[in-house]
């Protein structure tokens, strides 16, 4: 295929054998990293989306295979779906584009091997889901390639970092930054100087359409993670509020599953909403599979109820099951709310409460005590907190109103029995309830408060 002075000099310009062998001529970029690989032991590569880094990696295979005697290139990516239906077929893509090389280069689902070397001269892709992915590999030419690298778990690492002790050993990883440790962000970071490092901002690639990057500003904010990493290029900011992180959802997704006749996990989980723009979603999972069931808008806890409950029995039936389902409700809008509906024998301060929450008088599709909404900030530290510790040195005027019917009269009680002075008053509304202070019109003091300020707002 090539004659030894040619082997000679391609292996030492990888771009120029792309261009001449291969037939395709990379953009800066990829030349830039091309060159890299050729020149320095670990070259580690962050990019959005579409930048062609797929097309670099099968490249590298192709140049390091055709110029080096007898290598091996472990090639690994954390799913199946990354490593054989991209990496690997862009493997061999290229390889025919050249009718010499697919004469020459065996390609298979699972191995590249040179014809009449299959054991000794070969690239080879292995998922990165257990601890020996890359172990195992010893030859004067190696070179190991990690695709979507900040998915890939440290330990698929270790094995490598003992490889690259061999001069003739090099290390390729590429992907996007979507996890704030681990081996590939510390390429990037505190261990960058050991590295050829390479960042692709997809804003200033030829190869990513402008409408792509359009449409994640437009679906997430040019300030979203979702945007610093699938376009920037960039590591996703500290995941202060962020309950589950982005990395966790991807990882999630990408998690490979095979159905079993009996499955050994089925669970029911339910988001409940009520009112307003939230909508109560109920699933199910049946071992690492998580189905959406349905979406309601608008529909009261009952029919929610029944909905699971029917849910419940036809999981039963479908997988012959013999124990009770867990059934995992989300309570943050509606279980620390108002019950929902009323029964009929509640306490006369629930009723009171939702004739408040649970009616256009006080409704709010954000309030937590209308079932509609979530708080970002809580208060349970207070429960920690002594707050009337020091109630007794106030030297101001205090005011202090309750309802005389309210079950929470006792709170106010309490907190007046502990303040000092002869500027304090006490008053109790007669036949006043816990929420007719919210909004009654007719039975809140006005008088007593103008009465109040004006005599004590000098």
């Amino acid at each position: 295929m090539l004659d030894s002075e040619a082997i000679l000099y391609y292996a030492d310009h990888p771009v120029e054998f792309v261009e001449d062998v291969i037939q395709v001529t990379p953009d800066p970029q990829q030349a830039a990293i091309l060159r890299s690989v050729a020149g320095s032991k670990m070259t580690s590569v962050r990019s959005g989306h579409g930048v062609g880094k797929s097309a670099v990696e099968a490249w590298s295979v192709i140049w390091f295979m055709t110029t080096r005697p007898f290598p091996k290139i472990p090639c690994t990516a954390p799913t199946q779906h990354q490593l054989f239906d991209i990496l690997w077929a862009e493997v061999s893509k290229w390889l025919r584009n050249n009718p010499a090389l697919s004469r020459e280069l065996m390609w298979t689902k699972e191995k590249v091997y040179m014809k009449g070397y299959p054991e000794e001269w070969f690239a080879v892709a292995r998922t990165a889901s257990k601890p020996d992915a890359l172990q195992g590999f010893h030859a004067e030419d190696l070179l190991f390639i990690i695709d979507e690298a900040s998915g890939v778990d440290d330990v698929i690492f270790e094995p490598v970092l003992g490889a690259l002790s061999t001069p003739g050993a090099r290390l390729l990883m590429c992907g996007n930054p979507t996890q704030l440790s681990g081996f590939f962000y510390d390429s990037h970071n505190k261990n960058r100087a050991s590295y050829s490092t390479f960042h692709i901002d997809g804003r200033k690639s030829g190869r990513v359409p402008q409408d792509f990057v359009q449409t994640i500003i437009n679906m997430y904010g040019e300030d979203s993670d979702v945007f610093r990493v699938r376009v920037a290029g960039e590591f996703p900011l500290q995941e202060d509020d962020i309950f589950i992180p982005l990395s966790l959802v991807e990882a999630s997704i990408m998690t490979e599953y095979t159905p079993r006749a009996r499955p050994t996990l089925v669970h029911i989980g339910c988001d409940v909403a009520r009112f307003g723009d939230d909508k109560t979603v109920i699933g199910y999972k049946v071992d690492e599979q998580v189905t959406l069931h349905k979406k309601r808008q608008g529909q009261d806890t009952m029919k929610t109820a029944d909905d699971i409950i029917l849910l419940g029995e036809e999981l039963v039936a479908r997988y012959k099951l013999t124990d009770p389902i867990p059934v995992k409700i989300d309570d943050g809008g509606v279980g620390g709310g108002v019950v929902d509906p009323l029964p009929e024998d509640a306490p006369f301060f629930v009723k009171d409460y939702y004739d408040y929450y649970k009616t256009p008088r006080g409704y709010h599709p954000r309030s937590l005590n209308s079932n509609g909404g979530w708080n970002v900030t809580g208060c349970m530290s207070f429960l920690n907190q002594p707050i009337l510790a020091y109630a007794e040195e106030i030297r101001s005027a205090v005011l202090v109103m309750h309802g005389d019917k309210a079950h929470s009269c006792y709170f106010s009680k309490d907190a007046f029995a502990r303040l000092k002075g002869d500027n304090k008053e006490l008053l109790l509304i007669p036949d006043a309830v816990h929420t007719d202070l919210y909004d009654r019109m007719d039975i809140i003091p006005f008088d007593k408060l103008v009465d109040f300020f004006q005599k004590n707002l000098k």
